[in-house]
């Protein structure tokens, strides 16, 4: 396996080391660029998600452009905006693969997004990279996905919440296949820990009032509420939801530091899962957010979703490195062969396209920060049946 270690960056310099000992072949030209498609959901239900992911994308590829791009090629890339819809990841999507002829696409915030993508992209063997946590269950030769799936998130946090807090949860979700898909992971798995789902309840995009679904769970008397209500809905939820008094256990793994940054007395005590966040205390992440707070100020918080963004370029260029080509073939192999040393740790892609990693339970803190409660470690990515 190709390690890329970005001795460079910690230098001050971003940059691929070279990925195999007989170098890259010619079809690599140097006068040529590489173009990237960015796909998210830059206004709309996602925009405060969209937004940091894309900075982060953004971030990388200026790193890689300042240190020789990828094989001397320098990378341009073309960002759509899907406005989080089915209809706009669809046309942008076409938009990218047909018209500006990208030779991979990046980024996509709700599960909505992914799947309509992938109605245009996998058809064409087009390299779709999916950036944010999700429900699961993609097997698809052209789909990679840096984020987290159900075992190596959902799985060790009931774990821990069962031991500690109680074996009943209520859950409450935006109305949509991520939030769905992934209550029937929690249904099972809960049962094997001997606990019970005494309900779940899924609020249209854009609801206002959640309080009788929050009179509805109150009456059910969890041990534990799990949210998983997306975007700027998850804010409404919140304030609604403290007004209530619950005492049990919050968990969410729609939360993160874009919301705690701006919200944390909404977010404080409240539990979350994800691969990365701002406090890792490593040198590759003193790096990263440093130079994150240069380019975009000190005061914009990054979540996990955009540095599974920043690490899906870094990794696709040391693939195209590896196979001295964009041909997707030959990148889609390369890919599953190279590892990256990221912010949350080196990463590489198991045989199922889907991302070794970090599975990491934390705590909101009055400051909107997050402090570690357990760090479950490095978990290999599990998609059922799944043979590429």
């Amino acid at each position: 396996m190709t390690l890329i270690t970005r001795r460079r960056t910690l230098q001050g310099l971003a940059g691929i080391a070279a990925v195999s000992a007989l170098g890259a072949p010619s079809i690599l030209r140097a006068a040529d660029t590489i173009k990237l498609g960015f796909l998210s959901g830059l206004t709309g239900l996602e925009t405060i998600l969209g937004e940091t992911q894309l900075h982060c994308f953004e971030l990388a590829v200026e790193e890689l452009n300042a240190a020789n791009g990828i094989g001397g090629r320098k990378i341009e890339y073309v960002v759509e905006d899907d406005q989080t819809t089915t209809r706009g990841a669809i046309e942008k999507a076409r938009k990218l693969v047909f018209e500006d002829e990208v030779v991979a696409t990046m980024g996509m915030i709700a599960s909505l997004e992914h799947v309509a993508a992938r109605s245009v992209t996998s058809p064409a063997n087009h390299i779709l990279m999916y950036s944010t946590y999700y429900e699961g269950g993609v097997c698809e030769k052209s789909f990679f996905s840096t984020g987290q799936v159900p075992n190596q998130q959902i799985v060790p946090s009931l774990g821990w919440l069962t031991k500690n807090t109680g074996k009943t949860v209520y859950v409450i979700g935006s109305d949509y296949i991520w939030p769905r898909n992934s209550t029937e992971v929690i249904r099972t798995e809960i049962e094997k820990l001997g606990g019970k789902l005494l309900g779940a309840e899924f609020a249209p995009f854009g609801t206002q009032d959640f309080a009788p679904i929050f009179d509805r769970a109150r009456a059910a008397n969890p041990d534990f509420i799990w949210m998983m209500v997306a975007g700027a809905d998850v804010i409404t939820a919140l304030k609604q939801y403290q007004s209530f008094g619950f005492k049990q256990q919050l968990f969410s793994n729609a939360l993160d530091e874009l919301f705690s940054f701006a919200h944390p007395e909404l977010t404080a005590g409240t539990l979350s899962n994800q691969a990365y966040f701002m406090k890792l205390d490593t040198p590759r992440n003193k790096v990263f957010t440093e130079a994150f707070a240069r380019k975009y100020g000190a005061d914009k918080p990054i979540n996990a979703i955009g540095e599974a963004a920043y690490d899906g370029v870094y990794l696709y260029a040391a693939a195209v490195e590896k196979a001295g080509s964009t041909d997707s073939d030959a990148v889609i192999k390369a890919l599953r062969e190279v590892e990256f040393e990221a912010p949350q740790g080196n990463v590489n892609f198991a045989a199922n396209n889907c991302l070794r990693a970090n599975s990491i339970l934390a705590r909101g803190t009055p400051d909107g920060h997050w402090e570690t409660v357990e760090n479950f470690g490095q978990i290999d990515p599990d998609v059922p049946g799944c043979t590429l």
